[in-house]
């Protein structure tokens, strides 16, 4: 069966997977339907008819199903933590089944949420190349799922330290990273086929505690293989400083920072179509009263400057279909990103800022201040809880 741009088994639910397959014809005035069945984690989840030559994108079906990794656990202390091994990774197999007047054709793959840009998809499909050999898979260059850069250099500020996810090939397979302040090494070979996670705050956490040194320069190898350079960079000051956690166009969470003002607009929109008249029988007239009002929420925040590769990076968590604001409230907020104008200059004289639109996603009619974890409305302690009642 030809398989239209895959080559390593692998594949993005979001970019196309197009089977084809040209079923022989015994005969010609008689033709009839062909069968295909879809399966996906062992599920049938599509049945249909095609009619010879097979061309059919599978690609939206897997979509409709697949499932986005999980994140590491909070207060992980891990520089590397498996997400999925290899039993997890088969319950994304994707298993394609046709059938047509006796003969029969069968195609499988792994299905991964998310997908590349249609550049990079065109130009791989040119190239006859994988983007899952190519990059994911490949030990000897920048093998994350990151959308900051495709270079062998990933720089992140160190207010969006956030795990950086891969793809480990095979159980054994060894990470090596060299902190490169004094070349002190940490090592992990200790997870299987499928997700994992390099956690840069917790590896930067390790060699504080283990060699008494906070590094911002990691060289990272696979097996023997140099990979990559992670530079944690420093942030610059600022008054305000606000968080914005996307999952990228790769499926998976990133962090990026927004260093301008924020403004909290209140908006009453269905205040007017509330109102209706009340009778008074004691006064025999209509008064003007009105149901609850709902309230939603925008906020306008400035981005702070940006070099045109953050641009594109801010770019992307626009399009998310997942954001979630931090640093406003204890809690995350989940938004819908926007923003009024985004004309950049690819080589700027100036620096570049922009304001971001934000509405948070759900409406409330009943206002309150928020519930953390529940100790609100008691007196606090004088001292964290690793002290004594007498220290309170």
């Amino acid at each position: 069966m030809n398989v239209q741009g895959i080559k390593s088994g692998y594949a993005f639910s979001r970019n196309p997977i197009i089977l084809r397959e040209s079923f022989p014809i015994d005969n010609p005035n008689k033709i009839p339907d062909g069968r295909c069945e879809i399966i996906y984690a062992g599920t049938t989840i599509y049945e249909g008819r095609f009619s010879p030559p097979l061309s059919m994108n599978v690609a939206e079906i897997a979509d409709a199903f697949v499932t986005f990794f999980n994140e590491p656990p909070e207060g992980n202390i891990s520089p590397i933590w498996q997400i999925e091994d290899t039993g997890d990774m088969c319950d994304r197999e994707l298993s394609c089944l046709f059938e047509f007047d006796g003969y029969e054709a069968e195609y499988n793959c792994i299905v991964i949420p998310g997908g590349i840009s249609r550049q990079n998809f065109k130009r791989l499909l040119q190239l006859n190349k994988d983007i899952f050999q190519e990059r994911f898979f490949n030990p000897k260059g920048n093998f994350f799922l990151t959308t900051r850069t495709a270079s062998w250099r990933i720089v992140m500020k160190e207010t969006e330290l956030y795990p950086l996810y891969f793809f480990p090939r095979r159980t054994g397979d060894l990470i090596r990273i060299v902190e490169r302040t004094n070349g002190s090494i940490y090592e992990n070979d200790s997870f299987d086929e499928g997700v994992a996670v390099l956690d840069v705050a917790a590896l930067r956490r390790y060699f504080a505690e283990q060699e008494q040194v906070l590094s911002s320069v990691f060289d990272v190898y696979y097996n023997s293989n140099f990979s990559c350079r992670i530079v944690v960079e420093r942030c610059d000051p600022t008054r305000e400083r606000y968080r914005l956690k996307f999952r990228n166009s790769l499926g998976v969470f990133e962090i990026i920072e927004l260093t301008g003002e924020l403004s909290i607009t209140p908006e009453y929109t269905d205040a007017d179509e509330s109102q209706f008249k009340r009778y008074d029988t004691r006064t025999t007239e209509f008064f003007t009263d009105r149901e609850r009002v709902e309230r939603k929420q925008s906020i306008s925040v400035e981005t702070g400057v940006k070099r045109p590769d953050e641009i594109r990076f801010l770019m992307d968590m626009l399009g998310s279909e997942e954001v979630y604001l931090l640093d406003l409230t204890p809690l995350p907020i989940k938004v819908i990103p926007s923003v009024e104008e985004l004309t950049y200059r690819p080589r700027p004289e100036s620096p570049q800022k922009f304001t971001v639109k934000l509405e948070i996603s759900s409406s409330e009619e009943n206002i309150m201040q928020d519930i953390i974890d529940g100790s609100e409305n008691r007196k606090p302690r004088i001292f964290s809880k690793q002290f004594s009642k007498q220290f309170n």
